[in-house]
């Protein structure tokens, strides 16, 4: 009996004085924290119809929300989903059900998910102790997350299936054959599931395999009512094949309009571009993104003439022809005249293109090039956050053409790492992880302030040849004397040769940086902070901080300046965690742990 007393003592003096549960220096055991929801592919539907008559499936992505779902929920105005055929710590697809309304989607974690969750988690994340101010604990256990606007209005819901006919009514019970006929069936304010193994790899119109005219005339949703071809939930769908076509999914250079559309979840592969739209309200959700071997003044993703985009979640890999990068051909490029974008929470990486992401307004020539030339103005209303971006030859984000007087341009909680490496193939580029070229194609010059805030850097620009001069560094600054690059929050951590600044130095300002690795910071950004930051796992490219990081509440308050995503006035870091979560803003993507 002393003896198992004395193992119980023990065992509870252990627990009393586990390090990671009293703040000491090193990787915390974050505490229970509310869910955060990030983004959804659809923002409104029918809460009838489909399958079992339960309405549209929605997925949302976020964190938090617990490996298993448990006794966990999601509600939808209130009212409780009637489905959840997926469910995992970062990603929910649930049907709506009759119960649903109007209102916020919202998802109420119970305490034994929560912790479940957790221990999914990345080593070392914040513990997030100030975020029970956001969770809601509704008195029957369970956290609830933020909540995400959802419309519940009428419209159609249709199906493709392999075993399916075109000539049948698209229902679950009798689905289509192919995408191409769902997409020119579909009314505003309809969706199509497409089921597993369903694949689009020939040619429908204008060397696409999926052209989104209706044959050649106008094929467009409406505000609040898009058109949306979405995964059925778990299915894997492919539109397009390596080293094929040109296009995956095309917008044509035709008199037709193709707006209001959602894409969600889908594996798009094109010979140069897997997509190459313009239009108004098109929602990118999700997908899986390829170019093996493309090449040409073009992205792989690209949108020109196009406004009101929203880019979230997707995965953008494999694009470009090895083993050198072309300079003009970029992984996500957003071209002429393309205004009010939301690019966010997506993995670009490891592709033999220049930039990873480039904003740069194309002049097309219309009416006469030269003086006359209506297109390639200067852009704006630009939004480039939540990102991790690694292994491109030259910029991490190019903002070449932009004019912040007319609209916001910022970047914020991006991790970006290992950019920068190597000339292209046509010799000159630019290589720093974040870069503001300052160059006008037409119109007016554009002045006023890029704001970069909260993002880690790591590994920026480590080519150092003759082309490189003048483009390297962290941060760079190529021209356009009205321009300023302001530099707040930020985690810089460069290695032997690097540097943090470079070209127009003078139009770079800014407070409140962490500069390690090459040296003293600079003397154009104040109240510079040195120091390792202390990253939880270099080596793993894991870039959380640890508790005794000098970044931590070493910042100053900044919040984005973005109409498209939900924040209710406050901010949050890369993982949802409220900021600021000690005294001060932490800097880098992440907040510390407390």
């Amino acid at each position: 009996m002393k003896l198992l007393s004395a193992c119980v003592a023990a065992l509870l003096l252990a627990l009393i004085f586990r390090p990671d549960l009293v703040g000491q220096a090193g990787p915390s055991a974050p505490a229970q924290s509310p869910p955060r929801i990030f983004f959804s592919d659809l923002d409104s539907g029918p809460n009838i119809g489909g399958q079992k008559n339960h309405g549209v499936w929605v997925t949302i992505w976020g964190k938090g929300f617990g490996a298993e779902r448990g006794g966990s929920t999601v509600t939808i105005g209130g009212g409780a989903a009637a489905e959840y055929p997926i469910w995992t710590d970062t990603k929910i697809t649930f049907q709506l059900g009759p119960a649903a309304k109007t209102g916020d989607i919202v998802v109420s974690v119970g305490e034994k998910a929560a912790r479940a969750g957790e221990g999914q988690s990345t080593a070392g994340m914040s513990n997030r102790s100030g975020q029970a101010k956001v969770g809601i604990n509704n008195g029957g256990g369970k956290i609830s997350s933020n909540g995400l606007p959802f419309t519940v209005r009428p419209g159609k819901i249709y199906f493709v299936a392999m075993n399916g006919s075109d000539w049948r009514n698209g229902s679950f019970q009798s689905p289509w054959k192919s995408i191409v006929h769902a997409k020119d069936r579909m009314s505003a304010g309809d969706v199509t599931y497409i089921k597993d193994g369903v694949a689009q790899t020939s040619e429908e119109h204008f060397t696409a395999y999926l052209s989104m005219d209706r044959d050649g005339g106008n094929n467009s949703g409406k505000p609040g009512a898009p058109k949306a071809l979405v995964a059925y939930p778990g299915a894997r769908v492919t539109i397009g094949k390596a080293h094929g076509l040109d296009y995956g999914i095309r917008t044509p250079n035709i008199p037709a309009r193709e707006d209001w559309w959602v894409i969600s979840q889908l594996h798009i592969v094109g010979g140069k571009q897997a997509i190459d739209m313009g239009g108004t309200g098109w929602k990118i959700v999700g997908n899986n993104i390829e170019c093996p071997g493309g090449d040409g003044q073009v992205g792989c993703v690209e949108a020109s003439n196009a406004s009101s985009i929203r880019f979230y979640g997707n995965e953008v890999h494999n694009a470009g022809a090895g083993p050198v990068a072309s300079k003009f051909y970029h992984a996500v490029y957003f071209s002429t005249d393309s205004n009010h974008i939301d690019v966010g929470w997506n993995h670009i990486h490891d592709n033999f293109t220049c930039r990873a992401v480039q904003f740069h307004s194309s002049p097309l020539c219309r009416p006469d090039c030269g003086a006359r030339d209506e297109t390639g103005h200067d852009q704006f209303d630009l939004h480039v956050h939540d990102n991790l971006i690694h292994g491109d030859s030259c910029n991490g984000i190019n903002f070449a053409t932009v004019d912040p007087s007319k609209g916001p341009v910022e970047a914020y909680n991006n991790v970006i790492y290992h950019v920068g490496v190597a000339d292209p193939k046509d010799a000159g580029g630019s290589f720093s992880c974040i870069y503001v070229a300052g160059i006008t194609n037409t119109g007016p010059v554009g002045t006023g302030t890029v704001e970069v805030f909260n993002n880690t850097l790591y590994d920026c620009a480590a080519n150092r040849s003759r082309n490189a001069d003048g483009s390297r560094g962290a941060f760079s600054v190529g021209g356009g004397a009205g321009l300023t690059m302001r530099l707040r929050n930020n985690i810089v951590y460069q290695l032997t040769g690097e540097v943090y600044l470079d070209g127009s130095k003078a139009q770079i300002n800014g407070e409140k940086n962490l500069w390690f690795g090459a040296g003293n910071g600079p003397g154009q950004t104040s109240g510079n902070v040195g120091g390792d930051p202390q990253f939880i796992d270099l080596g793993k490219f894991d870039f959380h901080l640890r508790g005794s990081s000098p970044a931590r509440d070493a910042g100053t308050t900044v919040l984005p300046n973005n109409p498209f995503v939900v924040s209710k006035g406050g901010a949050t870091d890369k993982d949802g965690v409220e900021r600021p979560q000690g005294k001060a803003f932490d800097l880098g993507a992440y907040e510390a742990p407390q």
